[in-house]
């Protein structure tokens, strides 16, 4: 597992914290690094924020890249209503250089409002998924190996 999260705070810790600027210049990077892990490893799950069609350029990690990647890509799309990530946002301890904190309730539920209304990227296979609730982990992973022994693949 790559998680883009985890090589952004990495970035915190060596580069340090700084302002909303310096947190898209090390974002940016850390989509750099998470592409070079993901074209090494020989196949992976990655975790991101991927950018949709119809935000900012600057927001999300792209996801040109991962077409040339393989032609086995299953998209986990995790749908949950705004209002309950909304809650989950504002509950969560994230690394400070996310600058969570700067952010109302008000502010996060209005943006994944925004972000609900957006088209899901186009990935390879998509398998939604509710996560309004719990999820059942293993039936996800079925999921997943059954399209791949389906031959129900894009890329």
């Amino acid at each position: 597992m790559i998680d883009k999260d985890d090589i952004l705070e990495r970035l915190f810790d060596s580069r340090g914290i700084g302002d909303g600027a310096w947190r898209r210049v090390l974002s940016r990077e850390s989509d750099r690094i998470l592409q070079r892990e993901a074209e090494a490893s020989g196949g992976a799950l990655l975790v991101s924020f991927w950018h949709l069609p119809g935000m900012p350029p600057e927001s999300g990690t792209p996801t040109a890249w991962l077409r040339d990647l393989s032609t086995r890509i299953v998209h986990v799309h995790c749908v949950c209503p705004p209002e309950v990530a909304a809650h989950r946002y504002s509950q969560r301890t994230r690394h400070p250089g996310h600058l969570d904190n700067g952010k109302s309730y008000t502010e996060v539920l209005q943006g994944l409002q925004t972000l609900a209304r957006l088209p899901a990227p186009t990935l390879g296979l998509r398998i939604d998924v509710a996560t309004s609730c719990e999820v059942d982990v293993n039936f996800v992973a079925c999921a997943i190996a059954a399209s791949f022994d389906n031959g129900g693949l894009a890329g």
